[in-house]
């Protein structure tokens, strides 16, 4: 049986602090979406703001996918694919975030007001 020492039980409790500790840092960067685009089979089925409340039949290879908008979040209520992976996603309303149903070629992404020409920088 393998024992954590006094030096594991540091480096565990150190690491544990410091993702609680950034974690507000991280959510002041993240940017409330203003508007919802809605991809299927690779191409813009549709762009709405996310200040309308209302529900989107996305057509896709499998069926409709349901898309709700509701009190500045979106969500996929319902799907035709089988894991329902897109269905348990819940809701997303910040800049950048997605949903994505791939047997069905669907994606719900949320875009801010400002969107950056790339996704991240690497060196």
């Amino acid at each position: 049986m393998l024992r954590l020492t006094l030096g594991d039980k540091i480096l565990i409790g150190g690491l544990l602090l410091l993702s609680l500790a950034s974690y507000p840092l991280l959510r002041t960067l993240m940017t409330e979406g203003s508007q919802v685009q809605i991809e299927t089979d690779g191409r813009i089925f549709q762009v709405v703001s996310l200040d309308v409340d209302q529900t989107i039949a996305v057509p896709g290879p499998l069926g409709a996918t349901f898309v709700v908008i509701h009190a500045g979040a979106v969500h996929v209520s319902a799907s035709p694919c089988h894991n329902k992976i897109c269905v348990n996603t819940g809701e997303i309303s910040y800049a950048g975030q997605m949903i994505v149903c791939v047997p069905n070629k669907v994606v719900v992404r949320v875009i801010g007001k400002q969107e950056l020409p790339y996704d991240a920088v690497t060196q």
